[in-house]
């Protein structure tokens, strides 16, 4: 299957590249509306339902729009219609975007990539049609690896990511001016800076989202635009949306009992590691081994407690006394057993959850 990876510039599908037209606009709307019913029946959720109304939605709105010039050139069919596809191109590549980030998430994590997903495509349904002969749109939020961006856990570190569309920028005028708001439309403490631009893409940096509730986000990108006789003016706001998570919380319960010889099996020690608060952390806990004299065997059990309650145990796992063991936990962390320092180590490696900062 063929579909769009950002905006229209030198981005759509080689036999599309030229000039896009409304059926294959359509086309990508079909294709991410029924991808979507698909993980929306494996994994219910009301966010994802209301997502694939909306997308069903714009699509009638488009094909109505276009009537009888559904094989014609969007460009040549006048500005609304122009504007109305690429805001409907711009649903479905976040949708098609969200159905890639989500595969591995779990918990409240997939559900915020869903609530998420439908605050983006909700901006993008209720956008005010356009007159303006380039109207600007952001079809994608992104990681700096060109990874999918649709939740954030608050942090004091800097969050980069970039927006990719269309007609974002006009090299003769100013930068678009820029905004993150709450859904309300109150901007944040801590507004967001350019780092780099071009009309199809801004790399921006937040100083800090420690402060962000959990909740959706909107940043709100105003270009301007030159005019023959009038200079540069305002074209209309081209959004896209983050959610906020409530913080990282993960907290791990372990079990490490050993098979003495003389002694049968004692368990040596049972108690929770440190809190995980961030990704890319390690967290550990030393065991007091002394009760088991001569071990033939260790083995580890341990269940992992995340902050939205869900949780999942893993173990037992047994390993000879002078062998460590490694057990993968969700989420992407790591549990390990070291009995040459009698220690018990957990590793929070890269999110497993790929649309989660």
């Amino acid at each position: 299957m063929l579909f769009v990876v950002g905006g229209w510039s030198g981005r759509v599908a080689a036999q599309d590249a030229a000039r896009p037209t409304g059926d294959y606009v359509l086309a990508q709307l079909d294709a991410a509306r029924q991808a979507l019913a698909q993980r929306t029946q494996a994994h219910p959720d009301t966010a994802l339902t209301a997502v694939g109304q909306q997308l069903a939605q714009i699509g009638d709105a488009l094909r109505q729009q276009l009537g009888s010039s559904t094989a014609q050139p969007i460009e040549i069919l006048g500005d609304k219609i122009k504007g109305a596809a690429l805001r409907a191109n711009a649903a479905a590549q976040r949708t098609q975007a969200y159905l890639k980030a989500s595969a591995a998430c779990r918990g409240s994590d997939a559900q915020a990539l869903a609530t998420s997903l439908a605050l983006a495509v909700d901006q993008l349904a209720k956008a005010a049609p356009a007159d303006k002969p380039v109207p600007p749109v952001i079809d994608a939020v992104e990681t700096p690896d060109q990874q999918p961006l649709f939740v954030i856990h608050p942090s004091s570190q800097p969050l980069t990511f970039v927006v990719l569309g269309a007609n974002l920028l006009d090299a003769q005028c100013a930068n678009p001016q820029l905004s993150l708001t709450d859904v309300q439309g109150k901007p944040t403490d801590v507004q967001p800076a350019i780092t780099s631009i071009t009309p199809l893409r801004i790399a921006l940096t937040l100083a800090s989202t420690a402060n962000l509730k959990p909740g959706g986000y909107v940043l709100h990108v105003v270009p301007q635009r030159k005019a023959f006789l009038v200079g540069c003016t305002r074209q209309p706001e081209a959004v896209a949306t983050l959610q906020a998570a409530s913080p990282l919380q993960v907290n791990i319960e372990y079990t490490l009992a050993a098979t003495c010889r003389g002694q049968g099996l004692l368990t040596l020690g049972h108690g929770s590691l440190p809190t995980i608060t961030r990704r890319d952390a390690a967290v550990s806990q030393a065991v007091n081994v002394a009760s088991c004299a001569n071990p033939d065997s260790y083995t580890v059990s341990a269940t992992v407690h995340f902050g939205d309650g869900d949780q999942t145990a893993v173990g037992p796992i047994t390993q000879s006394a002078d062998a460590s063991i490694t057990a993968g936990l969700p989420g992407g962390m790591t549990l390990s057993w070291d009995p040459n320092v009698h220690m018990l180590f957990v590793r929070s490696g890269a999110p497993v959850c790929l649309g989660v900062d």
